[in-house]
């Protein structure tokens, strides 16, 4: 009997260890692969109704996409022109792309802290020609200024802002040469400047929209 409970408080023993090592590899990040994050219960500000949605995109239609229809037949009535209703980036791409700006944030020892979203327009030799896009940049403050930034070729943070050469009337414009050494990359060397701007997404409509 002395042998049997001896063998048991061994067998206990060695249990217990093995649950505090099991535990220890979890909290030093080697989860259980069953493991999930807790689902998120609240919704983050700025989540709208469907119908606030449908009526914004109703009111673009409106206020915006017919008047650039009626421009660009203008311009080219023999084409037919599609306005730009939407942008779309796939999921995986952006989660790519906000990693990214981390990391080059970090090695810049800069914190950003959202993510601007500009309006543009490919022109007429751009590769979508007249159709409008949009392009995203992080912002962060540096030096007490808050703005869109890249990464320089000194390996620093610098608010895009003052990359522009200053024109003689005190205004900020761009030159040829600025403007190629600009253009994004993912595959800049360490010494250029490195561009942090997403582009390239898909325009829509497709022949019906998620609004109508």
């Amino acid at each position: 009997m002395k042998t049997t409970q001896k063998w048991a408080l061994v067998f206990c023993a060695l249990l217990f260890l093995a649950l505090i090592s099991c535990q220890e590899k979890t909290k030093e990040g080697n989860e259980d692969p069953k493991h999930e994050e807790p689902e998120v219960t609240k919704a983050p500000d700025g989540i709208i109704t469907l119908g606030e949605a449908k009526e914004l995109c109703e009111n673009y239609e409106t206020r915006r996409a017919k008047p650039i229809l009626e421009f660009e037949m203008a311009q080219n009535p023999e084409k037919t022109f599609i306005p730009t209703q939407f942008i779309e980036f796939d999921l995986r791409t952006m989660k790519k792309y906000i990693k990214y700006v981390e990391k080059k944030a970090r090695k810049a020892k800069v914190r950003p802290d959202s993510l601007r979203i500009y309006l543009g327009n490919y022109g007429k030799d751009g590769k979508d020609p007249n159709r409008n896009t949009v392009f995203i940049l992080p912002t962060a403050t540096i030096d007490g200024e808050h703005g869109g930034f890249y990464i320089g070729a000194d390996g620093k943070a610098k608010l895009i802002r003052n990359y522009w050469p200053e024109n003689s009337d005190g205004g900020q414009g761009i030159d040829q040469k600025s403007k190629a050494g600009f253009l994004p990359s993912m595959n800049l060397s360490l010494y250029q400047d490195q561009s942090l701007i997403l582009n390239d997404g898909s325009n829509g409509p497709p022949p019906h929209t998620d609004f109508n």
